[in-house]
């Protein structure tokens, strides 16, 4: 499904995250303008945040006592999952844009969609064989997260399997995001060496 999508990583991104008609809309303080404004730190509490919402909604979900409760509170739960995806892959791409200065242009928006799009091929380009199958299993994890109908939400099981994927997806995201945080701790052992030596040589 994405292998055809390698040569042109421009148009591979429209078309590998097109998300099948699911748009990348978010609430209104996750619009694009106000995401790019966020420090480092406003990001990092906006994820916790939203990491904590998911999790209650989800204990909502899946403490409700009938099919007919659990539908009536699923679009809550989509909701907040896609507001925290939103919010984890704007963290993510914003830390490999810096430790990866020359991978993919950055993604035009901040929607899902795109930002994903931008990530992935991004890191596809790092690791072209991505032996493990983690980036297409994110890949598919997140497409079919965002195309769930509250009526697919209506079996408790099958929340519990949505929650697990979720969770797996964030795995990804923090091993992402370890990846960027090493090479840019290494650059800057990099410079500091070299300031250092600089230093010394007066």
């Amino acid at each position: 499904m994405l292998g055809r999508c390698r040569e042109a990583a421009g148009t591979c991104r429209q078309e590998a995250l097109a998300f099948g008609g699911v748009t990348g809309g978010c609430d209104a303080e996750d619009a694009p303008g106000a995401l790019g404004e966020l420090t480092g730190y406003e990001l990092w509490d906006r994820i916790q945040r939203a990491g904590q919402q998911v999790a209650a909604a989800y204990e909502r979900v899946i403490g409700a006592r009938s099919r007919q409760a659990r539908v009536a509170m699923a679009p809550e739960f989509l909701r907040r999952v896609r507001q925290l995806l939103t919010l984890r892959l704007v963290a993510v791409a914003r830390d490999r844009r810096r430790a990866f200065p020359d991978g993919v242009p950055p993604a035009g928006s901040h929607g899902v969609a795109a930002l994903w799009a931008e990530v992935f091929w991004a890191a596809r380009a790092r690791s072209p064989d991505d032996d493990p199958g983690v980036l297409e299993a994110a890949d598919v994890s997140i497409r079919e997260l965002l195309a769930l109908e509250p009526s697919d939400l209506a079996d408790p099981d099958t929340v519990r399997a949505w929650w697990e994927r979720l969770e797996l997806v964030q795995e990804t995201f923090d091993g992402l995001e370890m990846e960027a945080q090493v090479r840019v701790e290494g650059l800057q052992a990099v410079v500091d060496h070299q300031h250092q030596v600089g230093r010394e040589s007066y």
